[in-house]
């Protein structure tokens, strides 16, 4: 009966998955590409399963291999935050950072900020793009972590997630006058808010129209506070000036979306670690609606 799945073994089907490649992936880990195939099918045998189908020098994954990657990565996150605890090294070196700009971008800056005050050693390149964009960079290696919203169909390098609930923002002084349309402001598609307050809005049998369409969360919130129409909105990302729009007005409910870190355990550096830790606990706060 299977009751413990190595780490080193976890970590290595990683670095493979990240690396796309068992040669990289020995060369990273400091073995022998024999020996980091003898690791994968050690794997496999336990988990009765095959994971990895290797077709040349392509890497694909099978349905159970997606399956293993959240589960093997937020083992690891575990495991090596229980290192850096009890190691206590300092940190230093350069971290390559993706924030969305559609979730709490001056939050997020604000936190890292606060990390890099107390790591002085540490060097920070933030990068501020669509979750969607973030995501096509990390896997290029053109940034070391994310932050960004997880899709609803596949999400690689996810390493943990928090749920939030995003809210109906409005000017303090909006009205929506009863039987019309609904004026939108949204990001381009695709968009989880935007898909989200289309369906809340569908199930209500509300009608609507887009009136502005901004890539960045400055223009959704600068558009709101005029007056222009309404958007969903982080809690973090409320300003002065709107409001939340209330049920007695028409506002059905929108569904939560996840907030997801997303990084390669294999490129990784102890300082994108340390920062990565920080991350999700500052955003394990603001899903619960107490940011530090």
């Amino acid at each position: 009966m299977l009751t413990n799945v190595p780490t080193d073994l976890l970590r290595t089907f990683v670095t493979v998955v990240d690396l796309g490649s068992f040669t990289r992936a020995a060369e990273a880990l400091g073995r022998t590409q024999p020996a980091i195939s003898l690791q994968i099918k050690r794997l496999e045998d336990l988990l009765r399963t095959k994971l990895i189908n290797a077709d040349g020098r392509q890497v694909r994954l099978t349905d159970a291999g997606m399956s293993l990657g959240p589960y093997a990565r937020q083992m690891l996150r575990l495991n090596d935050d229980i290192v850096a605890y009890f190691t206590n090294d300092s940190l230093s070196g350069w971290i390559r950072v993706g924030l969305p700009t559609d979730f709490s971008n001056s939050y997020l800056l604000g936190a890292i900020t606060r990390f890099a005050a107390s790591h002085p050693e540490v060097r920070i390149e933030v990068e501020s793009q669509l979750s969607s964009n973030l995501r096509t960079e990390l896997a290029a290696d053109r940034i070391d972590l994310m932050v960004g919203i997880v899709p609803t169909k596949d999400a690689p390098f996810l390493v943990n997630m928090a749920s939030i609930t995003p809210l109906w923002a409005v000017a303090e002084t909006f009205v929506w006058p009863p039987r019309s349309e609904l004026p939108l402001v949204r990001h381009p598609d695709p968009c989880e808010y935007a898909e989200r307050m289309r369906l809340a809005l569908r199930g209500a049998r509300k009608s609507w129209k887009t009136v502005m369409v901004a890539s960045d969360v400055a223009g959704i919130q600068a558009a709101i506070v005029a007056g222009l129409g309404a958007s969903a909105l982080t809690p973090a990302t409320l300003t002065e000036g709107m409001r939340v729009g209330r049920p007695d007005e028409g506002f059905p409910p929108l569904a939560p979306l996840m907030i997801g870190l997303f990084y390669k355990h294999a490129r990784l550096s102890k300082a994108g670690h340390g920062l990565a830790q920080w991350l999700m606990q500052q955003i394990t706060l603001a899903a619960q609606g107490s940011p530090a």
